[in-house]
């Protein structure tokens, strides 16, 4: 039996895959990250089924739906004693090592002496991730969040207190990366997970990255075209920018190793996207739009993926466990919801899934706008059932920026969509959204939103995003006589 490859995941948070220049964004330019999909192959439709960090995550290392998988929601964690991809590929031969964020295993009181007396700044996330919450890795150089790009901390292995970063948390996570790669000297083949938090907020990336004038760049026809959402755009694409040219680096040190040039497997992708000004919002996700559920996924194997660059079928991070696997190898256990897309990557003949389960699970409730849902996407069309009963429906053919909402329109069409979704949560594992479609009440009253003035985050344009938000929350504005 040949060699199994090395595996090298390198993993972003919320970086909309309609933000890079082999995407056709005008602005942004991902030299090193067009290079893996030119010799490899990238999704054009690649997508997070879950898009909020923690459930997203569990989805990537588990192989299954948020709502069916280890980690179900915001504030949880991934089991003790789940499977995951680490584990999986230990038990076919690997080692396994992961550097930078996992957000799945935040246990409110592990909060070791030194984060307790002298906390970094700008520090809300100092716990320590207890080992078993590590999904079955290694050699473990891990936090739960940083969110502070130059304030950065992490856990070493078993050591107690955390290790102070000193350089922008990109370039010194992929230093770290590459020193160990530098040093592997085991036998087994290396599965290594690099975790960066840019480009999420808050956004913030090194001097030499910032070259973008606001007031130049080319927006996205549902953009809210103010200065401040101009602002925050330019630093999200510098901090794009940056990552790529760390990918760049880490890629240049895997094809002078002996022993990992020829035979790794390298993927990109990120954990959910952001909406980043459209739709009147940025610094969000948490809904089913296309700023937010489109990641990129680009898989690069020179030696078992031909160079096929660009291709149109429907994939999403449900699927990458199995098609990790299937190009390791490795058979993939039944307990795997993801389709094994191997064969696509390889060449050969496949036929992908006309239809992608969205949803959200375990929203974290900042305020009154953030629901859950359940959802389905396919080449032309999108649908989704809130927890409300609403609903929303566009054809992405005739409507890319998702600013009609066809559902009032189309009751017959939402009745048909409802039954394919019930057959897609059935066969998943759905654990109570199917109650929700069929036999849920429409609430009696709308809310009243009490929070004080200028502490809610709910969006501006909310009839925009979702009926239920317009209809269902009444804000003190609104309360006349």
């Amino acid at each position: 039996m040949p060699r199994r490859p090395h595996i090298i995941y390198i993993l972003s948070d919320e970086h909309c895959g309609l933000a890079l220049s082999q995407a056709g964004d005008p602005n942004v330019r991902t030299p090193h990250m067009d290079r893996l999909a030119a010799e490899g192959v990238s999704f054009a439709r690649a997508y997070a089924n879950c898009p909020v960090c923690t459930p997203s995550r569990g989805t990537i290392f588990s192989g299954r739906h948020a709502h069916a998988g280890p980690v179900q929601g915001f504030f949880d964690v991934f089991k003790a004693s789940a499977p995951s991809t680490a584990t999986m590929l230990r038990e076919a031969g690997y080692h396994t090592a992961y550097f930078g964020k996992w957000h799945c295993g935040v246990v409110r009181n592990q909060v070791p002496p030194e984060m307790r007396t002298n906390p970094p700044p700008n520090c809300h996330w100092p716990q320590r991730t207890p080992e078993y919450h590590r999904g079955g890795f290694q050699d473990w150089n891990g936090f739960e969040v940083n969110n502070a790009p130059f304030d950065g901390f992490y856990y070493h292995n078993d050591e107690t207190n955390p290790r102070r970063m000193s350089k922008y948390q990109t370039d010194e996570l992929t230093d770290l990366a590459i020193d160990y790669l530098n040093h592997y000297d085991r036998d087994e083949p290396l599965f290594l997970v690099l975790s960066v938090e840019p480009p999420h907020f808050p956004l913030d990336a090194p001097k030499e990255n910032q070259r973008f004038d606001p007031t130049t760049l080319q927006v996205r026809g549902n953009f809210e075209d103010t200065p401040a959402m101009r602002e925050q755009l330019a630093m999200y694409y510098a901090m794009i920018e940056n990552l790529d040219q760390n990918i760049g680096r880490l890629r240049d040190t895997v094809e002078v190793i002996e022993g990992f040039k020829d035979e790794t497997l390298t993927v990109y992708f990120s954990d959910h996207g952001d909406f980043m000004g459209s739709h009147g919002i940025f610094q969000r996700k948490e809904y089913p739009h296309e700023e937010s559920v489109r990641i990129p996924a680009i898989f690069h194997w020179p030696q078992a993926i031909p160079a096929r660059g660009l291709v149109p079928e429907l994939w999403s991070l449900v699927d990458l466990a199995s098609t990790t696997l299937g190009l390791a190898g490795v058979p993939c256990p039944p307990h795997v919801q993801g389709i094994d897309y191997a064969p696509l990557l390889r060449g050969e003949d496949f036929t992908a899934p006309e239809e992608v389960l969205l949803e959200m699970q375990g929203n974290p409730r900042w305020s009154l706008d953030l629901l859950d849902w359940r959802g389905l996407v396919t080449r032309r069309w999108k649908y989704a059932y809130l927890e409300t009963g609403h609903e929303l429906l566009f054809d992405l053919a005739n409507d890319p920026l998702e600013q009609h909402n066809l559902a009032p329109e189309q009751p017959e069409a939402c009745q048909q969509w409802r039954r394919r979704l019930l057959e897609h949560l059935r066969r998943t594992r759905e654990p109570y959204f199917d109650v929700l479609i069929e036999h849920g009440t429409r609430p009696l009253t709308p809310v009243h939103d009490v929070a004080p003035a200028g502490a809610s985050v709910l969006v501006p344009c909310a009839a925009t995003l979702s009926p239920a938000w317009d209809d269902m929350i009444r804000r003190p504005a609104d309360a006349q006589g």
